[in-house]
C-alpha cells in the first residue's frame, strides 16, 4: 500500500484570511444592525448620532454647543444618554447615507437628503414620520427653559402654541406632500442669495470714475455704456451714473451695477492690477449670478404655456411650449437673456468654469474681486477670512445687497420688470429620524430641544445663520439675508434645470450654456444644439411627454402601495396609521394617474397618437 504525501498549499492562507475577515465583518454588521445603527457603550450608555453635511465655520461648533448643553440636562444624564455629531462632506453625504440606511447602520438622526433611492414615497422606508407630535407644544419652550426677561405675552405664546407653529414657515421645510406627513425638523435657514461688495475697492473705483467724468473727452468704455435715443443698446444714462459715483451707496439698479463692473475693469487696467476682477465667479451655481436671473427672464411666458392656468408650470408645459410654437430661440426674451449672459461673463475671471467655490471665496477674501454672490451659509467664512488677514491694511469692510434689477430707463427693463420672490424659502438643514433607531424617543426629544425658542436662537447666533423659530433674534450679520417677500412666485417661471425635465434636455441645456459662457459657441450654435435635441423624437419633446405620463402614473401607484401598507399597519394596531391612510387616500383621490397629461396631448395634437417607448 503506497503512502500519498499531501503538501499544504500556501494559497489557502489568503482564503482563510478572507473568510475570517468576512465572518468578523458579518458579526459586526449583525451587532450594529440589531442596534439600529446606534453605538451603546458599556454601562448602558445610549449614544444618539447626528449626521449632517454643514462643514462651514461655526456650524459644527454651534451644533456641539447645543449637544453639550443637552447632554448636561439632569434628566438626560440620569438616562445615560449622549448626543454626538458626525459631519460628512456634502459631496459624499448621499452616497454614505444610501449605504448605511440600506444596511441598517445609519445614524439615529441625519439631514434629510434626496437621492435616486431615497426620494418621494421611498422616504418613508428609511425615515420615521413625526406628524403625530408636531401639534403638541414643545416642552422645551416652557418657562423653565425660556430666555430670561421675555415679555409675558411672548412667554405664554411660545409655551402654549403647537410645535409646528413655532417655525416661521409652519414647518413646511419638514413636510413631505406626497406622504402627507412631517418627516424632518429644520434647524436653520441661510436666507436668500446676496451680493457681497468690497467697500475699499468700491471707494477707490468711484474716485477713479469721478476723475474720469471730469475729462474733456470721455473714454470709450464709458460712452459705450450710455443709453440714449441714439444708443438704445447702452445700459443707463451716463448722467445718472455720474450721480451714483458721487454718492455713498452700492449699486441699486442693474445699470449702475454694470457701470460699476466696467469701471472696476478700467480701474484695474489703469492701476496695473492684473488679478483684480469685478465679480468672483466659479462653477458653483451660487457664485454664478447669471443663473440667478434665469427665472426672472423666463417668468413672462406662463400664461401662454400653462394648460390650465394653475399655480405652477409643470415641466411638460414648459418643454411642449417649444413644440407648440410658444417659444423658440428667436424669442426676444431668450435673446435678451443670452445677451445679458454674454455681458456679465465678461466681468468674470478667465476660466471661471474651472474654479470651485473655495477658489471664488478666496479670491474675494484676498481683495482680488470687487464682489461675489453667494448665500448666507458662506457669510461666516467670508467675514472671518477677511478679519483674519495678517496685515490690517488688507482687511476691508463688506456691504451686502440684493441682486439689482433694471430701472425703467435701463436696458432689459422690458424683460425684467419684477424679481422672483424669496417667500418660498423655508427652513433648512432638515434633520430626520432614522426609522430603525432603537432610541426614537430620545432622538425626537433632542430635535425638540434644538428647535426650542432659546436654544435655536443661541445656536444660530453662534453659527451665523438665520433661526427658524418665530420671534427669535438673528445675528446682526445675517439681517441682509432675511428673505425678500416682494416679487413674482418662482413656480411661474420656465425652468430648464428641473429634475422633472428629461435628462437629455436638461444636460444639453446645461452643457450648451457652459460652452456659450466660455465663448466656444455663439448664439446661433447654442440655438442649433438645443433645438436639435428638442426636435429629436427619442431625446426631446416627444420623450418629455412619455416621461411625464409615466411619472404621473408611477406616483399614483406608489401612493396606492403606501395606502396598502398603512391599512396593514392600522389593522395591526400601529398608532396614527389610520390617519395617515386617510391623508394618502385624499392624495389618491386628487391624483389622476396621468389623465391630465393625456388630455393636454389631445388638446395639442388631436390627430396624433400619444408617443410610446
Amino acid at each position: 500500500m503506497s503512502n500519498t504525501s499531501r503538501k499544504f498549499n500556501p494559497s489557502w492562507i489568503a482564503v482563510i484570511i478572507l473568510v475570517g475577515a468576512f465572518v468578523v465583518s458579518a458579526i459586526r454588521f449583525f451587532l450594529i444592525a440589531s442596534e439600529g445603527g446606534s453605538s451603546d457603550e458599556a454601562g448602558g450608555l445610549k449614544v444618539i448620532r447626528v449626521a449632517h453635511w454643514q462643514l462651514e465655520p461655526g456650524f459644527r461648533e454651534s451644533m456641539q454647543w447645543a449637544m453639550d448643553t443637552y447632554n448636561a440636562l439632569p434628566h438626560v444624564r440620569e438616562a445615560n444618554v449622549r448626543i454626538e455629531q458626525e459631519p460628512i462632506p456634502e459631496r459624499v453625504f448621499n452616497q454614505v447615507m444610501n449605504v448605511h440606511l440600506i444596511s441598517g447602520t445609519a445614524p439615529d438622526i441625519a439631514t434629510k437628503g434626496e437621492t435616486t433611492i431615497i426620494r418621494g414615497n421611498a422616504l418613508a422606508r428609511f425615515y420615521a414620520p413625526i406628524g403625530e407630535f408636531v401639534n403638541e407644544p414643545n416642552p422645551y419652550n416652557q418657562k423653565a427653559y425660556q430666555i430670561q426677561d421675555l415679555s409675558d405675552e411672548l412667554s405664554q405664546s411660545i409655551a402654549s402654541m403647537p410645535w409646528r407653529d413655532t417655525f416661521f414657515d409652519g414647518l413646511e421645510g419638514g413636510y413631505v406632500e406626497s406622504l402627507s406627513d412631517f418627516f424632518a425638523i429644520p434647524v436653520s435657514t441661510a436666507g436668500g442669495n446676496r451680493v457681497f461688495y468690497n467697500m475699499a475697492i468700491m471707494e477707490a473705483v468711484k474716485a477713479y470714475a469721478y476723475q474720469t467724468f471730469a475729462r474733456e473727452a470721455l473714454p470709450e468704455w464709458m460712452t459705450d455704456l450710455d443709453r440714449s435715443l441714439g444708443q438704445p443698446d447702452g445700459f443707463l444714462p451716463l448722467e445718472r451714473a455720474k450721480q451714483w459715483v458721487q454718492g455713498p451707496s452700492i449699486p441699486e439698479t442693474m445699470g449702475e451695477w454694470i457701470f460699476y463692473c466696467a469701471a472696476v475693469q478700467a480701474y484695474a487696467e489703469a492701476e496695473g492690477l492684473e488679478y483684480l476682477v469685478p465679480i468672483s465667479a466659479s462653477i458653483y451655481p451660487h457664485n454664478n449670478v447669471i443663473l440667478r436671473y434665469e427665472s426672472e427672464f423666463f417668468a413672462n411666458h406662463w400664461k401662454r404655456l400653462d394648460f390650465d392656468l394653475g399655480t405652477t408650470l409643470s415641466s411638460i408645459e414648459v418643454i411642449s411650449g417649444f413644440d407648440r410654437k410658444l417659444w423658440d430661440f428667436e424669442d426676444s426674451t431668450f435673446q435678451a437673456y443670452f445677451d445679458f449672459m454674454q455681458t456679465i461673463v465678461s466681468f468674470y475671471p478667465k476660466g471661471f468654469l474651472g474654479l470651485d467655490r473655495e477658489q471664488a471665496l478666496r479670491r474675494f477674501v484676498m481683495g482680488n474681486a470687487a464682489m461675489i454672490t453667494t448665500g448666507g451659509w458662506d457669510a461666516q467664512s467670508i467675514l472671518s477670512g477677511i478679519a483674519g488677514r495678517d496685515r490690517p491694511e488688507d482687511r476691508f469692510e463688506v456691504e451686502l445687497g440684493l441682486r439689482p434689477m433694471p430701472a425703467e430707463d435701463e436696458r432689459w427693463y422690458a424683460q425684467l420688470p419684477m424679481r422672483m420672490t424669496e417667500a418660498n424659502i423655508g427652513g433648512g438643514v432638515p434633520l430626520a429620524i432614522n426609522k430603525q433607531t432603537p432610541h426614537f424617543d430620545w432622538a425626537l426629544d433632542f430635535l425638540k430641544f434644538l428647535s426650542s425658542h432659546r436654544i435655536n436662537e443661541e445656536f444660530n447666533q453662534r453659527a451665523g445663520w438665520l433661526p427658524v423659530i418665530v420671534n427669535t433674534v438673528p445675528p446682526d450679520a445675517m439681517d441682509a439675508f432675511v428673505p425678500d417677500m416682494h416679487g413674482a412666485p418662482k413656480q411661474l417661471a420656465m425652468r430648464f434645470d428641473s429634475s422633472d425635465i428629461p435628462s437629455s434636455i436638461r444636460n444639453t441645456w446645461a452643457s450648451t450654456i457652459k460652452l456659450f459662457m466660455s465663448g466656444d459657441i455663439d448664439y446661433t450654435g447654442l440655438s442649433q444644439r438645443i433645438s436639435e435635441v428638442l426636435d429629436n423624437p427619442d431625446l426631446g419633446v416627444s420623450r418629455a411627454w412619455k416621461i411625464s405620463l409615466q411619472k404621473a402614473q408611477d406616483a399614483s401607484r406608489a401612493n396606492d402601495r403606501v395606502i396598502s401598507v398603512e391599512r396593514l399597519n392600522a389593522t395591526l394596531g400601529v398608532e396614527n396609521a389610520l390617519s395617515r391612510e386617510r391623508s394618502l387616500l385624499y392624495n389618491s383621490m386628487n391624483s389622476d394617474e396621468g389623465i391630465s397629461v393625456l388630455r393636454w396631448w389631445k388638446e395639442t395634437k388631436p390627430s396624433e397618437p400619444f408617443p410610446t417607448y
